[in-house]
């Protein structure tokens, strides 16, 4: 269940329709800044979602089967411009005789900007404290919305009119398998998959020594936290800013530490791996096969806060561990693009002032790129001539037209 082709047109700066044809499993948007890339996530998760804006002249995307794709854009009808979407046999709508009624996969959207992170405060955070589990989740992605959602689903979890052990049993899967994710991508820093620890405040602590506490909720609480290689010192905190004790000894040495101490790398990371496991489990009612389930995967500028050795992980990772998780993601990172198959960049390019795709030749596009170095995929896919500084790069175009001049 994914998707295969769009053909789009009519948002700038897509002004002239762009075409692709998209991988099963990841597909990764290049280009230089203003060519459309974020634009084309952004309008692919509202319109998978629902919340493309109805107002006259805003270019509508119509889902068709992908056998009759090429039929509607060649005779788009009403559909001026003709902008459609097509998706594999089994997605549902795409074909009326099919008669097995399969839920439509979660679109997961993660901005570029990546909200409510650790010293990066929300900046729009519409959630009223009696939201429940799925109003908080149908929200835009942000770090404190991603605790609030964790926390609300262990609230509705319990008590005897809801109690549903295996559901909360599934709950902390879903965390546990983001916090193995992020480990494979952060490994030098991430002690283990299992995140062992309290998150620090002063409320916070009295609530989980209150001897009427309820478990399942510490149990969250405990999940926000971070086992960490870090030097353990936090002596230069104050109270409420020092991790808690951890209620697990089996390692002394594993460090706690509060999620908000973490780099942003690190803690972006987690969240939005969290933000994506909890989507997935949540709109697949908790079902013992969520993880291997399809869902679609948006993610701006996917190499945000990442060191290079990580950036290299990220879509490996992702996919080891959500594997039928259909990945779109916009980069300008060499460290991303290295070690794609054929058929999973897309390029688009700037010509006449009109954004294009589709530069790569015939033969690029069926090349894997595996072994490249960073210097041949700046070249070769994205248009770098010369990786260096500015001035040396301006020095060595001055020299190639001096010979070819003379």
């Amino acid at each position: 269940m994914h998707l295969v082709r769009m053909n789009f047109s009519g948002v700038p700066p897509l002004t002239e329709p762009v075409a692709f044809k998209f991988d099963e499993q990841v597909n990764v948007f290049i280009g230089p800044n203003a060519s459309g890339k974020s634009v084309l996530l952004r309008l692919l998760a509202e319109h998978l979602t629902g919340t493309a804006p109805h107002r006259m002249g805003y270019p509508w995307l119509s889902l068709v089967s992908d056998d009759e794709f090429d039929e509607f854009v060649e005779d788009p009808g009403v559909h001026q411009p003709p902008n459609f979407l097509s998706a594999s046999s089994d997605w549902p709508g795409v074909n009326w005789y099919v008669t097995e009624k399969l839920p439509n996969p979660p679109a997961i959207y993660i901005g570029a900007v990546r909200e409510g992170l650790p010293g990066i405060p929300d900046q729009a955070n519409p959630d009223g404290f009696d939201d429940t589990a799925a109003e908080v989740l149908a929200g835009t992605f942000s770090g404190s919305r991603t605790i609030r959602a964790a926390l609300r689903l262990a609230d509705e979890l319990r008590g005897p009119e809801h109690d549903n052990p295996q559901a909360r049993g599934r709950l902390m899967d879903a965390i546990e398998l983001a916090n193995a994710c992020s480990q494979q991508i952060c490994a030098e820093v991430i002690h283990d998959s299992r995140s062992h620890n309290y998150i620090p405040g002063l409320d916070v602590r009295g609530y989980l020594n209150h001897p009427l506490a309820d478990l399942n909720r510490i149990t969250i609480l405990r999940l926000m936290g971070l086992n960490t290689t870090d030097t353990r010192k936090f002596d230069h905190l104050p109270y409420d800013e020092q991790p808690s004790f951890s209620a697990y000894w089996e390692n002394p040495d594993a460090v706690p530490i509060y999620l908000g101490h973490a780099s942003s790398g690190t803690a972006g990371t987690l969240l939005w791996l969290r933000w994506l496991a909890l989507k997935m489990v949540h709109h697949y009612s908790f079902a013992e096969d969520w993880a291997r389930k399809p869902a679609i995967l948006l993610i701006d500028e996917i190499e945000n806060h990442l060191h290079p050795t990580w950036q290299r992980r990220v879509l490996p990772a992702l996919q080891e561990h959500f594997p039928k998780l259909q990945i779109f993601a916009t980069t300008h990172s060499p460290f991303v693009v290295a070690g794609l198959k054929r058929g999973q960049i897309h390029r688009l390019y700037r010509e006449g002032g009109v954004i294009k795709t589709d530069k790569l030749t015939d033969e690029e596009k069926e090349q894997r790129i595996i072994g490249w170095t960073v210097e041949e995929i700046l070249r070769e896919f994205m248009d770098v001539d010369d990786p260096t500084d500015e001035v040396t790069a301006e020095a060595a175009a001055t020299l190639r037209w001096l010979r070819e001049q003379y």
